[in-house]
């Protein structure tokens, strides 16, 4: 990318590619660096003004490049959450919920943890509040949001993240991140609510596990 990016600013400085360097997003001739041209410069040449370049020079500053790592590299995590379940309206309320992940060196924790919040919410929804009911001749019945719920903030407790970072063998030690809150969510919140209603002798196996559901699972026992 940056042969080409000096092809581009070499036709702008009137200099040959080879004379050229970078820093700081400008291109500048080695040793003189008053004769330069900004990085944002040669992208709008390129973009918006191809025509004026040689025929030789490349206009497209793009670089594709695939890259497989050695051996396999997994991120991993652990989720728990602790659940309050009402016996009388079959509500679940989660108390606490709390992931410890390893995706390696993180590039920018910030994204890491709004990754994680965001499959966790997605986990949680469907888990306790996503069904999609179809009638006996197929027909969907969850058409809107009025009837195919989808957790609100409201629902979704405040996520403790704790992060290990165990290098990986990529370049940088980076490892994948997006799926992990998404993966973990739905066991750890189901065996919350199994483990809640297995005080009582009540047994759940079958998702989502929405008041109605709950509440047969209860009634079952009570009889």
């Amino acid at each position: 990318l940056q042969d080409k990016i000096f092809a581009v600013a070499g036709h702008l400085l009137e200099a040959a590619p080879e004379d050229l360097e970078m820093a700081a997003s400008i291109v500048s001739v080695k040793g003189t660096p008053a004769k330069s041209v900004t990085l944002t410069r040669v992208a709008q040449t390129a973009h918006l003004s191809p025509g004026t370049l040689p025929d030789d020079v490349d206009p497209v500053l793009e670089v594709m490049y695939r890259y497989k790592a050695p051996g396999g590299v997994w991120s991993n995590a652990c989720h728990a959450c602790t659940c309050e379940v009402d016996p009388d309206t079959g509500t679940v309320a989660l108390l606490r919920y709390v992931v410890s992940e390893d995706c390696g060196v993180m590039i920018n924790p910030n994204i890491v943890e709004g990754q994680i919040a965001g499959g966790v919410a997605q986990g949680i929804g469907g888990v306790l509040y996503e069904h999609n009911v179809y009638d006996a001749d197929g027909n969907p019945l969850a058409s809107t949001f009025l009837d195919y719920l989808v957790p609100t903030a409201g629902e979704i407790p405040d996520i403790e993240c704790h992060h290990v970072e165990t290098p990986a063998t990529t370049p940088g030690g980076f490892k994948g991140v997006g799926e992990g809150g998404a993966i973990g969510a739905p066991p750890a919140v189901f065996n919350a609510v199994a483990d809640a209603l297995a005080q009582v002798g009540a047994s759940v196996t079958d998702q989502p596990l929405d008041p109605s559901r709950v509440l047969s699972a209860l009634r079952a026992v009570r009889r």
